[in-house]
């Protein structure tokens, strides 16, 4: 974990004030800050994070003016110590993660799942009609504000499809939440991830909102190929009481979503959006037809 106090980041950054550190990670350390009144999140990166990394996220998020994307405002970096430290300014979210508001709420309505997974849709739309795959989506990296409005945040893996790739992928030491990876990701064949590969994250986080728990996973892996088996075989979420009991347009997404091969997934977010937009109403079908499978 990549930890900055409060008082080395302020001496670092005198303009700002330090409201409060924020959940760091192995990438980075986050905190809330202030500038003539307005609320900003700073993220110092960790050294040992390539520039063209930094420079990559940074590329990523200001190619976008989305409200369901997280904008960057400010971005540099300074030789320390003999080390390169960067730092990043972005749009802070009020509010709490997605992981904390499905804790709080537990398993979404049908309308609660419209209002928060029909705008995130949109963000990835966004996302993939600039040719990003975000490839960290999960909870914690959802931001809820206090109106309900989901923010994508921490494009710290994003990958430009029209740029080469850049991020190294083992087995053992692989960066990101392994959780969410669509198979493709977790088996680092970087070919094959597109879009598509958000589309299966968001499955997942769309499943642990709608029945409360992962689809294949149960308990925490041991082992890469425990892991390979849940993610890229298992699909016993199909015969889950929980799952059979969904609105059956919504169990249908899902299994849509959560398919092991990308090409079976939908074609885009903007898909699947206008179908959960649909949930509950008469017509709710006439969509399914046109998604890909």
């Amino acid at each position: 974990m990549f930890q900055v106090t409060i008082d080395d980041a302020s001496q670092q950054h005198p303009d700002y004030e330090f409201v409060t550190a924020l959940t760091p990670s192995a990438q980075k350390a986050a905190f809330h800050v202030k500038r003539n009144g307005d609320d900003f999140c700073l993220k110092i990166i960790a050294p040992t994070q390539s520039l063209e990394r930094v420079q990559r996220e940074v590329l990523a998020m200001q190619t976008l003016n989305h409200p369901n994307v997280a904008r960057v405002v400010e971005y540099e970096y300074s030789a320390r110590g003999g080390e390169t430290r960067h730092y990043l300014v972005e749009e802070f979210v009020a509010g709490s993660d997605l992981s904390h508001y499905l804790a709080a709420h537990g398993k979404l309505s049908l309308q609660q799942i419209k209002d928060i997974f029909v705008p995130l849709c949109d963000g990835l739309n966004a996302l993939a009609a600039n040719n990003i795959v975000h490839r960290d989506l999960k909870p914690s990296n959802v931001r809820v504000d206090s109106s309900g409005k989901p923010v994508i945040i921490d494009f710290g893996l994003a990958r430009l499809l029209d740029m080469e790739s850049l991020t190294a992928t083992v087995e053992g030491a692989m960066l990101g939440t392994p959780k969410y990876f669509a198979p493709e990701q977790l088996r680092g064949t970087k070919r094959d991830i597109d879009p598509r590969t958000d589309l299966y994250a968001l499955g997942v986080i769309l499943y642990e909102a709608a029945v409360g728990k992962h689809p294949s996973l149960t308990n925490s892996p041991k082992t890469f190929d425990e892991l390979d088996e849940a993610i890229c075989t298992s699909e016993d979420f199909k015969s889950d009481p929980d799952y059979l009991g969904l609105d059956p347009t919504l169990k249908l997404v899902l299994q849509r979503l959560l398919e092991k091969e990308r090409g079976r997934r939908p074609a885009s977010a903007a898909m699947v959006g206008t179908i959960l937009n649909g949930l509950g109403g008469s017509n709710e079908t006439w969509g399914l037809a046109s998604m890909r499978c």
